[in-house]
């Protein structure tokens, strides 16, 4: 019950925030440009959408948690389970928010270049897209936890290590989230001042994402090395 409700809460609290900051921005544009209502709009709905993806991750493994069979199983199972929620959780933090970041950016830009609307609207998706994939990190160790075979009985630093490899994952995906969405953002905005350099921002994002997505990675890896602990 406490793993399903962190993983839901925390879940909801990253995309919440990510939709509310497109819409912030949306509105900040139909201020002085107001006859572009309905390219604002729909850019502003496929972004909320993508944000909108950590937190049904988040409500999946709630449901997971909730509906699951429990029956038969060890109370060791109790770790795993609190373990999942806070990956999944924790994880969606950052992901909901670095999702929102590149609609808004997706919003000033159309507003003030709306020639290049297409190419906003392109790279806004492949920069959210980026964003979402710490958060398929927290799913994947979250479903890990969730259905890992336990014996009767395990050392304390086993059980410890159920609990650390949540914590791990969930807190080492807030950063890149965030941080990719703040990359993808201000590229999908600057496109807007300069289409002329589009690919060359592109680029320049992606390997900017590819770097603030390594502490993810780390983060990966050790909550992978601690489920496996003998």
């Amino acid at each position: 019950m406490l793993g399903a409700g962190f993983s839901v809460g925390f879940a909801a609290i990253g995309a919440a925030i990510g939709e509310g900051y497109a819409a912030g921005r949306a509105n900040e544009v139909l201020s002085y440009r107001p006859r572009l209502a309905g390219e604002i709009l729909k850019t502003m709905l496929v972004g909320q959408a993508v944000a909108e993806t950590a937190g049904i991750f988040g409500l999946v493994i709630a449901m997971l948690l909730l509906f699951g069979p429990s029956s038969g199983k060890p109370l060791l199972t109790a770790w795993a389970y609190l373990g999942a929620g806070l990956s999944m959780g924790l994880s969606a933090i950052g992901c909901g928010v670095g999702s929102g970041l590149p609609a808004g950016g997706a919003c000033m830009g159309i507003g003030r270049q709306p020639a290049v609307a297409g190419p906003i609207t392109t790279l806004m998706l492949i920069g959210a897209g980026v964003s979402q994939s710490t958060a398929i990190y927290g799913f994947l160790i979250a479903l890990l936890l969730l259905f890992k075979q336990l014996p009767e009985a395990m050392t304390f630093p086993g059980l410890c290590g159920l609990l650390g490899a949540g914590l791990a994952m969930g807190f080492g995906a807030i950063g890149p989230g965030i941080g990719e969405g703040i990359a993808a953002e201000n590229a999908v905005y600057q496109i807007a001042r300069n289409p002329e350099n589009t690919a060359l921002m592109t680029r320049t994002m992606l390997v900017g994402q590819a770097v603030a997505e390594s502490t993810g990675i780390y983060s990966l890896v050790v909550a992978l090395l601690l489920i496996f602990l003998k």
